[in-house]
């Protein structure tokens, strides 16, 4: 690592102004950020270190990880210039630390500010400006939460297209065949991502090939293609199929009462109940 004594901050500009504060404000910030190198692979920080510091990316593309155990962890998100990152923290006996740990998945610059400076220059903030914040990072958390809550709840086939296609809109550039993803990324990081093996991240990401929903590009980039609409005859409240006679009423009216007459063996076959609060996934061919 080393340090530059001039780099771009207009990202972490940008991002201060819509978090609601002035540009004086922004700018202040800015000044005082430290920029230092992290060449490709190289850790930015561990989880359990310190959280004196405060983290802007500046330039290039950091990976986010929560570990889960001796081994293992999760690919939680990418930051790019403009992001925040190490303010996922918990205060213990020992101090403030690092919940996450960060890694620079392209050489990066990232500037660096003490949590001290940051909250003697926030403490400045007028009454309306501090309620904007607040609102912004509720609002943001909220968003977070509720993905989250939602990604544990899909199979591996729904996580992969929604990681995808997330981060088509983040990073995603627009190329004559869809939306190519600019950040190089291997299997095991989608995998990490999803939490699935490696060899589900390749089946999945074959089927995805074969449905035209993804190509594959140079080096590890892919293109997204966008999902086809489905067709008016396909989509669930209007496959209905008319009787002999054409009449789409009449079969309606048939089907209302079969089901009225065999409730009990309709409910028989309704999804069984999630077990120890996961869902019934084991007919979905993704699994």
């Amino acid at each position: 690592m080393e340090a530059r004594a001039t780099e771009s901050c207009a990202q972490v500009t940008e991002a201060l102004v819509a978090y609601g504060l002035s540009a004086d404000v922004a700018a202040e910030i800015e000044a005082h950020l430290i920029p230092v190198t992290f060449e490709k692979g190289a850790v930015v920080f561990l989880r359990g270190t310190s959280a004196d510091l405060v983290f802007w990316v500046l330039k290039g593309l950091v990976k986010l990880y929560l570990p889960t155990g001796e081994s293992s962890r999760t690919l939680v998100d990418l930051a790019r210039p403009g992001d925040l990152i190490g303010f996922v923290n918990e205060v213990a006996s020992r101090g403030r630390y690092q919940v996450l740990e960060a890694q620079a998945l392209t050489k990066c610059s990232i500037g660096l500010l003490s949590r001290e400076h940051m909250a003697r220059l926030l403490s400045k903030l007028d009454h309306e400006t501090v309620v904007r914040l607040l609102e912004h990072f509720n609002t943001a958390w909220s968003r977070l939460f509720v993905r989250y809550v939602a990604f544990i709840g899909s199979s591996f086939r729904e996580r992969l297209e929604q990681v995808l296609y997330g981060l088509g809109e983040r990073f995603g550039a627009t190329d004559k065949r869809g939306i190519l993803l600019v950040p190089e990324l291997s299997h095991e990081d989608l995998a990490e991502m999803i939490g699935s093996s490696r060899p589900m991240v390749s089946k999945l990401i074959a089927d995805m090939c074969t449905e035209g929903l993804l190509e594959r590009s140079e080096k590890r980039r892919f293109i997204l293609r966008p999902k086809p609409a489905l067709p008016a005859a396909s989509r669930p409240e209007l496959n209905v199929r008319a009787g002999s006679n054409g009449n789409a009423q009449e079969a309606n009216k048939h089907l209302a009462t079969l089901a009225a007459a065999s409730g009990t063996a309709t409910a028989a076959h309704r999804p069984l109940p999630p077990r120890n609060g996961v869902r019934n996934v084991a007919s979905r061919s993704a699994l």
